[in-house]
């Protein structure tokens, strides 16, 4: 059920991004943090960052902040000089290097597309790249860092509300504010109020159980909900920027949290920018909403392609108890499950133990390599290639990267998989009809309507396959990935099929697992 609003709400906030006043839509960053270039584009109104420490999110992240000219807020809120300080003091000989730093802006506002940068040479200075009586945007913001919920001197001025000569302030929190934390919390609250004096504030909160306390009572999680309800349940058109997202949440509730953010989203044209180390944060947004940051050994950050599961599962926190299987392209992984539906019931190993994954190219392999190996996670992965790769230096380069001699497995066939898959369709046309729910006579006149439209195009081969197969599914109301599924489950029973190489290999790959 969850999954299914999620879905849902993707959908709608992506078409929601073209409707809404203002978008951050990049940032790029030289000279900054040890950061040479780089360049952050959000293509989706709540975007994740994730990478490892120091990979740069936070830095991208307080880089945001400094976009906009917010209503309220004093002149050194957010601006560069205030969320990148320097330490530069009157005594002593150690200061913080003076390197030239550019943060560029490209958004959607109001008045059309707009471009803006800050630069630090002698001291911080805002231009418009050329553009004639510009002026920086204006938008709400809220940041919340990590320090939110643990500064030592926001703690000392909660405890002093206690030492008040006068009784504070009280102002009870709106329906709306309350109703957002109602939906992640596992009980009810009657009322919930902030007291305040002057700068000074302290949440008050009574259950319908009847406890009452205040926050200096309240678990980490609990008041973590509860000040960021207070303070962006009643936002419009903001820009919302939060640090570790996930900090003392459990999973479940930092799913709901994603959840109700990303309704909030869609109600209030926010649009919310969070950092996080949590596999359950990034699973909560779709793939064009994940960032993926990367610092190599050399210092330099990069942005990774958004990965497909078996790749984010290896490096965010999921379980190891698995063999992942990384190959190219949907089609490919399709011949692997129909590979893996015959040999997981044969050697009595439940699927989950086996995740496969694709669409990240051939040409990610070897980066990919290299980020299993950093992170532990290279021995229970195996490599899967196309059949046309087998000529080619990727093994060598995978292997390199793995830093040893990892499984590097090829699909069987010379070309791309869906013209083996094509070619081998007509042997087990019946079985196949029978899985399609359509009549053997029918497949066959599909077939030769998809050959007769195809056979004499220019293109090559594979995207001839491509098409066929394509042309074949779609009006069935099934994938391309399905067919090869069925195809090459049915040729892994046939032992004069040239895709049993593949498949003692991948035998041999669980057999090891599991022994390991």
């Amino acid at each position: 059920m969850i999954e299914r609003r999620f879905r849902s709400l993707w959908e709608r906030l992506q078409s929601k991004k073209l409707h809404m006043p203002h978008f951050l839509s990049e940032v790029h960053l030289q000279g900054i943090r040890g950061i040479d270039d780089l360049r952050v584009v959000f293509d989706y109104p709540v975007s994740v960052i994730a990478g490892g420490n120091a990979s740069g999110k936070s830095t991208v992240l307080f880089a945001a902040a400094c976009a906009y000219k917010v209503p309220g807020a004093g002149v050194k809120d957010f601006v560069p000089s205030t969320l990148f300080p320097d330490y530069r003091p009157k005594l002593g000989g150690r200061t913080d290097g003076k390197d030239a730093i550019v943060i560029e802006f490209d958004y959607s506002t109001p008045k059309g597309r707009l471009s803006m940068r800050w630069r630090r040479s002698k001291g911080w200075n805002r231009s418009f790249l050329g553009r004639k009586n510009a002026a920086q945007p204006e938008r709400p913001l809220y940041l919340r860092t990590l320090s939110n919920l643990s500064n030592p001197s926001e703690v000392r001025g909660v405890l002093s509300m206690s030492r008040l000569s006068a009784a504070p302030d009280e102002t009870p929190l709106t329906a709306s504010q309350i109703e957002f934390a109602q939906q992640m919390l596992p009980f009810r609250y009657s009322e919930v109020v902030n007291l305040s004096s002057g700068s000074k504030h302290l949440l008050f909160a009574a259950q319908e159980s009847g406890a009452a306390y205040s926050e200096l009572h309240m678990a980490a999680g609990e008041r973590a909900i509860l000040r960021l309800s207070q303070r962006i349940a009643q936002l419009r058109g903001a820009l919302v920027l939060i640090d570790e997202v996930e900090t003392g949440l459990h999973p479940w509730v930092q799913q709901l949290l994603m959840l109700q953010l990303q309704q909030l989203a869609l109600r209030n044209d926010l649009q919310i920018i969070v950092t996080t180390h949590s596999p359950v944060v990034l699973d909560s947004v779709p793939s064009y909403g994940r960032v993926f940051l990367e610092r190599d050994v050399t210092g330099r950050v990069t942005v990774r392609p958004p990965y497909r599961d078996v790749v984010q599962n290896a490096l965010y926190g999921r379980s190891d108890d698995a063999l992942s299987l990384l190959c190219e392209d949907d089609a490919a992984e399709g011949i692997l499950q129909g590979v893996f539906d015959v040999l997981l019931p044969r050697q009595r190993i439940r699927r989950e133990s086996v995740h496969i994954g694709g669409d990240t190219g051939a040409a990610e392999f070897p980066a990919h390599a290299a980020a299993f190996r950093k992170f532990g996670r290279i021995e229970s992965f195996v490599f899967v290639l196309d059949g046309d790769r087998r000529d080619s230096d990727t093994t060598r380069k995978i292997r390199d990267g793995a830093g040893r001699d990892v499984p590097v497995l090829f699909l069987p066939g010379r070309d791309a998989p869906e013209v083996w898959v094509w070619e081998t369709l007509p042997r087990h046309k019946a079985a196949v009809a029978g899985e399609l729910h359509i009549d053997d006579g029918d497949l066959s006149e599909r077939m030769s309507r998809q050959n007769a439209i195809y056979d004499s195009a220019s293109d090559r081969p594979s995207e001839i396959a491509k098409a066929k197969l394509r042309g074949l599914s779609e009006p069935l109301d099934w994938e391309v990935p399905d067919i090869c599924r069925i195809v090459a489950r049915l040729e892994v029973e046939r032992t004069e099929s040239d895709i049993q190489p593949l498949v003692e290999q991948l035998e041999n790959a669980l057999n090891k697992w599991r022994a390991e």
